[in-house]
């Protein structure tokens, strides 16, 4: 087994293990496990001591299985499709652990809540109407130059399209050696450019999502102006990795420059999204509360949110709500266009397959 799968795997799973151990220090001080609470309540000595056993029991389940994964990784042969499934199968026993853990911490915070603090009875949470009608996230305008990188990838790849081999590598195994082909046509060459034109519709769709949101207070203008600037910064950042990876595909790029820079962008795109959800995540708690509002439980539609994690309101416009549990943003179950928008995802990701 060559070092780079095992490089990969630290780069993208521990910054995850990092944000899940962290989570409960990084929803607001009115929610805990996805349960709504006053700030005293969040601040009281029972809640601290629930965050304290998530973190710990997060941490050493996490902890067991990303060594299992590891050893798993090392010792396995360098067939792609066997490494392919170890970090499939490992994504997958995170994914499950996580939602186990995250459940019945919730049920826990249900059954705990009325020996909490008394809190007076739910009050509707202070608007700023003036806001929405501001620019709250970065323009739409910047995906412009995302549109500029792949036209002009483009017209570079049809000007040395005779110089592209007959047979295209699209698969590298652990040694970077070719192990998969593809034969030369415009549906193979291009197919890159179909993924960079969805991942930018992709990430127009959450931005102008972000600024279309209801809001709730003066501060979450930073708050959405960071992950706004945060989805443009990704969506550029993924569309130069891919551009890169189809140059390198035919025989444009030498893998030797390719590599490193696939990994760096990677790198930062984790790395920029961790940063954040610490920062984001710490935003409301620096903000300036009255004595008056501290022990009152603001409104978050609790009969919304399934299993305190997923949002399902038919009758709510927004395609994307701020996340209840952790920082970022969801889905609305209940809006039809986003099943169709999964629809959509999972049938690409099986044409593309």
């Amino acid at each position: 087994m060559t070092i780079l799968p095992v490089i990969i795997f630290i780069l993208v799973f521990v910054p995850s293990i990092v944000l899940i151990v962290s989570m409960p220090y990084l929803t607001k001080k009115t929610i805990s496990f996805g349960v709504t609470v006053s700030a005293v309540q969040f601040l009281s000595e029972p809640l601290r001591q629930m965050r304290r056993s998530y973190a710990r029991i997060s941490a050493i389940l996490h902890t067991i299985l990303f060594i299992v994964g590891i050893l798993w990784l090392i010792y396995s042969d360098e067939h792609s499709k066997q490494i392919s499934w170890i970090i499939i199968t490992y994504a997958l026993a995170m994914l499950v652990i996580s939602l186990v853990i995250n459940i019945s911490y919730h049920f826990k915070m249900k059954s705990v809540l009325p020996t909490l603090p008394i809190a007076p009875g739910p009050s509707i949470m202070k608007v700023d109407t003036g806001l929405q009608k501001r620019n709250i996230g970065l323009s739409n305008y910047w995906f412009f130059i995302h549109v500029v990188i792949v036209v002009v990838n483009i017209v570079f790849v049809l000007r040395n399209y005779d110089l592209i081999p007959d047979q295209l590598p699209i698969h590298y195994n652990s040694s970077l050696s070719i192990d998969r082909y593809a034969a030369k046509s415009y549906t193979s060459v291009f197919m890159t450019t179909l993924i960079q034109g969805l991942v930018i519709l992709l990430f127009l769709f959450e931005n102008w999502s972000i600024r279309r949101e209801k809001q709730q207070v003066r501060e979450d203008v930073t708050y959405r102006r960071a992950w706004s600037c945060f989805m443009i910064t990704a969506s550029f950042l993924i569309v130069i990795l891919l551009a890169v990876g189809q140059l390198n595909m035919i025989s444009l790029l030498n893998i030797n420059f390719a590599i490193p820079v696939i990994l760096i962008i990677i790198a930062f795109i984790i790395l920029y999204a961790l940063a954040l959800s610490f920062w984001a995540g710490q935003v409301e708690s620096r903000l300036e509360r009255s004595a008056d509002s501290a022990n009152v439980r603001p409104v978050h539609d609790e009969d919304k949110w399934k299993l305190g994690m997923i949002y399902f309101n038919r009758k709510d416009p927004n395609l994307i709500v701020e996340k209840r549990f952790g920082v970022g943003w969801g889905l609305n179950f209940g809006h039809p266009v986003v099943w169709l928008i999964l629809l959509g995802v999972i049938v690409v990701l099986v044409v593309v397959r």
